[in-house]
């Protein structure tokens, strides 16, 4: 009798360590170049994650919608002052976070094919922080 419910368990357990899986997946470092970065913030866990992980980061930029709904699948690109891009990937989560050297970039995000661009500068100490907000494109 015991051993039916076996493979249902074995499958709720599965389920469970793939889950945790993707999301700790969700705020895990990356590189590209000489640039670490770090995306998330979908979920208790992964904000709770990405907030751990902001202190060891130069830029901190957080995607919503003016209503103040969070947003993922932005589409991210850093250039420096030079025009050469430093990081182009997708943000998995409303917080993107990179650790920068110090200097002048260009940040472009990208949402639903709506695009903004802020010149920013990387202090050489402490942190700057980019809020950017889009209209709910119905």
């Amino acid at each position: 009798m015991r051993l039916r419910f076996l493979p249902f368990i074995l499958i709720a357990f599965s389920a469970a360590i793939a889950a945790g899986t993707v999301q700790s997946a969700q705020s895990q470092s990356m590189t590209s170049g000489q640039v670490t970065f770090a995306s998330g913030g979908v979920g208790e866990d992964s904000l709770q994650r990405m907030e751990a992980l902001s202190k060891d980061f130069n830029l901190k930029v957080i995607f919503a919608l003016k209503a103040g709904n969070y947003l993922a699948d932005v589409a991210v690109v850093i250039s420096d002052a030079r025009g050469a891009k430093v990081i182009e990937t997708v943000s998995e989560g409303p917080w993107f976070l990179a650790k920068l050297p110090p200097g002048k970039y260009q940040f472009t995000a990208t949402y639903e094919s709506e695009s903004f661009t802020r010149a920013t500068t990387i202090p050489a100490t402490g942190q700057r922080e980019l809020i950017f907000r889009w209209e709910r494109a119905e």
